[in-house]
């Protein structure tokens, strides 16, 4: 069973129980929206290479203290040349590796938070600040990029709001449906709207991501589900890209007025779409027919046109035409530089725990994988019980 379906069906069960670059021969509007054919594509042995979609690798070495910890979910991010890793705390790093201090003192105090690691946060690049959820009270804590506590400003209404992400000075949150439901009734429970940009200078929304599927069919089984995979936003210097893992369209805008659709997946049966996905959240679906559904889920678009996905837990590459060999388990093979030999893109892709800035990738990997599988380290003091090394690639 793959990895998402066997979250879904754990999840499922238990809840159960408890009841831009030009071209030079055509413009951009003719060039998009690149369709990407999967009925065809299948799993591969074939593993990627880097060199495929990056021209140069480097690493960027952390300080020892404070020691990190897992980064199975946490991103690091990238602003006027600062390093911010987003964990259990959001640590500040100069653009070498060397630490500069924690955004925020843990705890229960008026001006102090609990953040959990899992729980990515929302950084304003505009006006140089950080909202994420507080553990402790369940509200939203907003601090400046050098650590002055702003207050509970942000989505602290009401608990159905999450906030995602922000771009030009917007709130991009999504807004979940919790009930009260009745048992076996009809209803849509992904909702109107998929996620809302409120313009934090007027206060009103200005752009409403719709549901393609307003009306729905599926019956209430005692069952509500919510996966915080479900949209993947990235930025790209002046882009916000947009997926939702049960559409097939990744789309991209550059001021939240014109939405252009980019790349289309052209998909089968085979894969989850919004209807079957309003029938999972419900519970109103069976196992079996929940293991044999196949779901997009990350995305990274590169400057050349051509694309990475995962189909669950496996990862694909497809050229700018949109012709893609399939999708493979193996890991992406470092063929750029001896250091790191493999790299788990997949996961990274999958947990949106990467950045892009000025052309340039970044993510981190756990110190212990250059003493793995023939890799070595870049640095001579690096143990494998340093903090996480951050990689950076040079995007094609």
């Amino acid at each position: 069973m793959n990895r998402l379906a066997a979250i879904l069906v754990l999840a499922l069960g238990l809840l159960s129980c408890n009841t831009q670059n030009k071209s030079t021969e055509a413009s951009a509007d003719e060039i998009w929206p690149i369709t990407i054919d999967m009925t065809s594509a299948e799993h591969i042995d074939t593993p990627i290479k880097l060199s495929q979609i990056a021209t140069n690798i480097e690493y960027i070495s952390l300080s020892e203290e404070p020691l990190i910890g897992d980064i199975t979910h946490s991103p690091i991010r990238i602003f006027d040349d600062t390093l911010y890793l987003d964990g259990d705390n959001i640590f500040k790093y100069a653009p070498d590796g060397k630490f500069i201090k924690k955004l925020f003192l843990e705890g229960p105090g008026p001006t102090e938070a609990k953040k959990l690691r899992v729980e990515q946060a929302a950084f304003n690049s505009k006006d140089r600040y950080v909202t994420f959820k507080n553990d402790i009270g369940d509200t939203y804590k907003t601090y400046s990029f050098d650590g002055d506590y702003l207050g509970e400003k942000i989505a602290s209404d009401t608990m159905n709001i999450k906030l995602k992400t922000y771009f030009l000075n917007c709130q991009i949150y999504e807004q979940r449906r919790y009930g009260p439901f009745k048992r076996n009734e009809k209803i849509n429970i992904i909702g109107p709207y998929i996620f809302y940009a409120k313009d934090l200078n007027t206060d009103s929304i200005m752009y409403r991501y719709a549901n393609p599927l307003p009306e729905s069919d599926a019956i209430y089984r005692g069952v509500r589900m919510d996966l915080d995979v479900e949209m993947r936003y990235i930025h790209q210097d002046s882009l916000l890209w947009f997926k939702y893992f049960a559409i097939d369209t990744l789309f991209a805008t550059s001021d939240l007025k014109t939405i252009k659709p980019m790349y289309i997946f052209k998909t089968d049966d085979s894969f989850m779409d919004v209807n079957y996905y309003s029938h999972l959240r419900v519970g109103d679906v069976t196992k079996n027919e929940l293991e044999a559904k196949k779901v997009i889920v990350g995305v990274l678009p590169f400057f050349n046109k051509s694309l990475l996905y995962t189909v669950n837990d496996e990862l694909g590459f497809a050229d700018s035409s949109g012709k893609t060999a399939g999708y493979t388990k193996e890991l992406v093979q470092n063929d750029l530089d001896k250091y790191l030999k493999h790299i788990d893109l997949a996961t990274i892709i999958y947990q949106g725990t990467f950045s892009i800035y000025k052309g340039n990738m970044y993510f981190l990997v756990n110190a212990s994988s250059f003493f793995e599988d023939g890799s070595s380290s870049p640095f001579p003091n690096l143990t494998e019980d340093s903090n996480p090394v951050v990689v950076k690639l040079k995007l094609k």
